[in-house]
């Protein structure tokens, strides 16, 4: 904040946000297959985003893979902007081995949205995860503020990896149906022995954020 005199004028600047991002490859079995996964900070589905309407989000993207790496965020209004937005033809994408600094605000927006990566099928293989955008303490919402929230990554999957499904797609081929369904990068193996994904309490409410990211 920049304050002008000792009782006039004080200029607040929106709050930046800063993230940095390692992606690699790493080897997991989210259907009881061990499989290639792509990975954000060491995770599956990668870290949540929680931001507040009119934050600057700058995020910091070194790309470790073996091949060329772009990610979008989905629902995003990119105004005047979108050289930001992560998808082929606005920008090129990250090559092996070097970084990229994404800077841009989710301006005048409220609510759940979602980042993938755009090529190479590497969607397939993971690198996706929740992107929050709350509303501002000054702006009133119809409801009582929730115990707590769930983002809740939905989407089929593929124990084919990433490379495999692509080369389907560029011979003219169906990828045929999906292996199975998974939540946050889990599926059930139907013995009820599961753990729980979500807790909650009898008589408090929950908000939960559920994004298709099949």
């Amino acid at each position: 904040c920049l304050s002008v005199g000792t009782i006039s004028v004080v200029h607040c600047g929106n709050p930046y946000l800063f993230f940095t991002w390692n992606v690699t490859y790493g080897t997991l079995s989210p259907l009881g297959v061990p499989q290639q996964v792509i990975l954000i900070n060491g995770q599956f589905p990668g870290p949540n985003i929680n931001s507040t309407t009119n934050n600057n989000i700058v995020l910091n993207v070194f790309n470790n893979l073996d091949e060329p790496f772009l990610v979008t965020w989905h629902g995003l209004q990119q105004r005047k902007n979108s050289w930001q937005d992560g998808t082929l033809g606005t920008m090129c994408p990250i090559p092996p081995g070097t970084n990229y600094t994404y800077q841009f605000q989710v301006k005048d927006q409220i609510g759940t949205y979602m980042y993938y990566p755009t090529t190479a099928m590497h969607k397939a293989a993971g690198a996706f995860g929740g992107l929050r955008v709350n509303s501002r303490l000054l702006i009133p919402v119809p409801y009582a503020d929730p115990e707590d929230e769930y983002t809740v990554l939905i989407g089929d999957w593929f124990t084919k990896s990433h490379t495999q499904l692509k080369k389907l797609l560029d011979g003219g081929r169906s990828m045929a149906r999906p292996d199975g369904v998974l939540i946050n990068g889990k599926s059930s193996k139907g013995d009820g022995k599961d753990e729980p994904l979500f807790v909650m309490k009898p008589g408090k409410t929950y908000k939960y954020r559920i994004c298709n990211v099949g």
